[in-house]
């Protein structure tokens, strides 16, 4: 199931539910390209079990067993190994 909300231009709060990812996904659009404000989409997976996000690391691994090594500290734009420069802006002198 997918809830589609929206506010008119009188701030008129309305929604939409649907079976269907596809007809969700079109209605969203649809209500963004008629100019309608705050259109979000809502969904309940139920394959998900959990709350969303990593729910236990322990000694720095994953419950699967991958390796768990993220650090806010680490991404303030700093590269890692294992992430990809896709351009290189060049200078003039």
């Amino acid at each position: 199931m997918f809830k589609i909300y929206w506010s008119d231009a009188a701030n008129q709060a309305h929604s939409f539910d649907t079976a269907s990812l596809t007809e969700a996904l079109a209605t969203v659009e649809a209500k963004r390209k008629e100019g309608f404000a705050f259109v979000t989409m809502a969904s309940v997976d139920a394959n998900s079990v959990g709350k969303p996000g990593v729910s236990s690391v322990q000694g720095g691994k994953l419950p699967d067993g991958s390796t768990y090594d993220w650090s806010k500290a680490d991404r303030a734009g700093k590269t890692r190994k294992h992430d990809r420069v896709l351009a290189v802006k060049e200078t003039r002198k």
